[in-house]
């Protein structure tokens, strides 16, 4: 049924494979600590930036009202000379 399983490997042996497998995970751990790091310092100098979207978003906002009026303003100019050509070009009523 169970037959005895044989180790060939001392147990020197385990121990040091075992400790190249943690010398690599510590080294893939430390580069992605320093990966993360770098996104945290990113992300503070950022920070300001991404403060000022609300303010930007309402200056935007702001900036295309007084687009429709200028739009408005320069329609009403252009009808009112059309009209002021249509009537003859005079100041008469």
């Amino acid at each position: 049924m169970n037959e005895p399983v044989t180790v060939t490997y001392s147990i020197e042996e385990m121990f040091s494979r075992l400790e190249q497998k943690m010398d690599k995970l510590e080294g893939k751990l430390d580069k992605q600590t320093e990966d993360i790091a770098t996104i945290k310092a990113t992300l503070q100098t950022q920070q300001p930036l991404i403060q000022k979207i609300p303010d930007l978003a309402e200056k935007v906002g702001e900036l295309k009202n007084w687009r429709q009026i200028v739009i408005i303003t320069v329609t009403a100019t252009v009808s009112g000379v059309i009209g002021w050509f249509i009537r003859g070009g005079t100041f008469k009523p």
